[in-house]
């Protein structure tokens, strides 16, 4: 089974913005007082204005234009930016972390079978969100993340219209 999600983590008020500016589904809570919210193409774009610039290295889809939304809405609380893309146990993950305004954190661990760690991209910027492992749990599990392995288990359906 896969897991491909690309989502916006973080307080409420931070996630807030970019449901907002990009017409996201309502996010989803979390523990930590954390919400989660899924960013298809078309929700990207809107945050982008079409205009997304060079992508991070390492990133699938974070752009200069998207680093600079993300860390507009990070004056209103912290916020993680995650991406996977795993099939069969081989796959990616990168994730960067914004707080008043400014990136604090970013890394993209490329394509390749291994398992996930805790020093992986996503747990790490996780941390920079005050979230904490919990016994054999890492930071993605603590969180209830792997319920979410597509956008459209967080409510989004890229094949609907506009």
């Amino acid at each position: 089974m896969g897991h491909h999600m690309v989502g916006v983590v973080g307080s409420p008020a931070a996630v807030a913005t970019i449901v907002q500016a990009a017409d996201c589904p309502e996010p989803t809570a979390l523990p930590f007082g954390l919400e989660i919210a899924p960013l298809g193409d078309r929700q990207i774009d809107r945050l982008t204005k079409l205009q997304p610039g060079a992508h991070r290295d390492g990133f699938r889809s974070l752009s200069a234009a998207l680093e600079q939304a993300l860390a507009a809405a990070s004056g209103h609380g912290r916020l993680a930016y995650i991406e996977t893309e795993y099939f069969g146990g081989t796959g990616s993950q990168a994730a960067a972390a914004f707080a008043d305004g400014d990136m604090i954190f970013s890394a993209a661990k490329p394509d390749r079978q291994d398992p996930i760690g805790p020093d992986d991209p996503i747990n790490a910027a996780l941390r920079r969100l005050d979230v904490e492992a919990a016994g054999h749990a890492d930071e993605f599990e603590v969180l209830g993340l792997r319920r979410f392995r597509s956008l459209e288990d967080l409510g989004l359906d890229e094949d609907e219209d506009d």
